[in-house]
């Protein structure tokens, strides 16, 4: 097989560049380091190029409750809004393939849906630029393409394909960045004040009476109503069967519980299909940094055991119950992480 451009036409310097710029893509593992990179290849290479990437989520409207698609830029920096009111994403989305647009001050836009393995469109990415010149735009795009791809397989690696939420990967990953971030210079250090664990109660009845078909439609609709409730900075995590993990950022020990108690509301209230009413047992423990995340999801995992033992259905911390003599303190041993119950 031979190529069909001739490499000579390049000089080396073109050509260690190109690679460079790919090689700062290609060595990303996760999302947010991947975006971060990209953006900051624009911002040296490129001239006035504006690069959103939206997080699409299921949302409800109106007294009617009409279902439709919420736009959220997974970097914060814009406000959400709906996705039939952007014509090139909704087409983009609607089409399942890039739209190329040019508005009337002359300004070009490239619009990507992310499509997951089922058709599905779990993300668009979309630029602005003002490139005419075939060069620098075909350049501009090509890299957008590759970013796509690779956005999509890291997000599907991350993913829990039933739930559609973060798996139990993407926690470690979060988990081991957060235990380093005392020591090194990283983005989500400080930011997380609290940490989670939800267990469906009675979920093996679920699968046992009405099957794991129903069983799964439980674990989505699930998923989906505490994804509403959280805030887009929270963290939600599939950590495994009808176990689920949450980071709570920068709130206060109070205003944790209280999110977290309308999360066990919303549950409660929801009508599930064919099984009707489910509830939620929820432990948390604040996210002290003079532990291990693994230490402090330990300490929400007792204080969920202590939920499972006398009543279910409530919302308790490992501190609280300390504080009440409910529960006695875990013995952490200085530099040992205990990985398995």
């Amino acid at each position: 097989m031979r190529l069909s451009f001739f490499p000579s036409r390049f000089s080396n310097m073109e050509i260690q560049r190109l690679f460079k710029l790919l090689k700062s893509l290609t060595g990303q593992t996760n999302i947010r380091d991947l975006i971060s990179s990209f953006q900051i290849l624009l911002n040296e290479n490129f001239d006035a190029v504006n690069f959103t990437v939206y997080e699409l989520q299921a949302t409800r409207i109106d007294h009617n409750k009409t279902p439709c698609i919420a736009c959220l830029d997974c970097e914060l920096k814009k406000e959400p809004f709906l996705l039939h009111n952007n014509s090139s994403l909704n087409q983009a989305f609607e089409r399942l393939e890039p739209v190329f647009c040019t508005d009337n001050t002359d300004h070009n836009s490239a619009t990507y849906p992310v499509i997951l393995y089922d058709n599905s469109v779990s993300h668009i990415i979309s630029v602005t630029h003002s490139y005419h010149d075939d060069t620098a735009k075909e350049l501009l795009l090509g890299l957008l393409s590759i970013f796509t791809d690779i956005f999509r397989s890291i997000h599907e690696k991350g993913y829990d394909p039933l739930t559609r939420i973060l798996n139990r990967q993407a926690f470690d990953q979060t988990a081991s960045e957060l235990a380093y971030s005392k020591h090194k210079n990283n983005k989500i250090k400080n930011t997380f004040s609290a940490i989670a664990i939800l267990d469906i109660d009675k979920f093996k009845e679920i699968n046992d009476l009405y099957g794991h078909a129903i069983g799964d439609e439980t674990l989505v609709l699930f998923a989906q109503t505490i994804r509403s409730i959280l805030r887009q900075e929270d963290l939600f995590f599939r950590y495994g069967g009808e176990e689920f993990v949450v980071l709570v950022k920068d709130v206060e020990h109070e205003q944790a519980l209280q999110v977290l108690e309308r999360c066990r509301i919303a549950i409660e209230s929801r009508r599930f299909p064919q099984v009707g009413r489910v509830t939620v047992s929820i432990g948390f423990s604040d996210l002290d940094e003079n532990f291990h995340p693994i230490e402090n999801l330990s300490k929400a995992d007792k204080a969920l055991y202590f939920i499972k033992r006398n009543g279910r259905n409530q919302v308790l911390s490992y501190e609280k119950l300390l504080e009440e003599g409910l529960l006695e303190p875990i013995p952490f041993k200085e530099g040992a992480f205990d990985f398995w119950d």
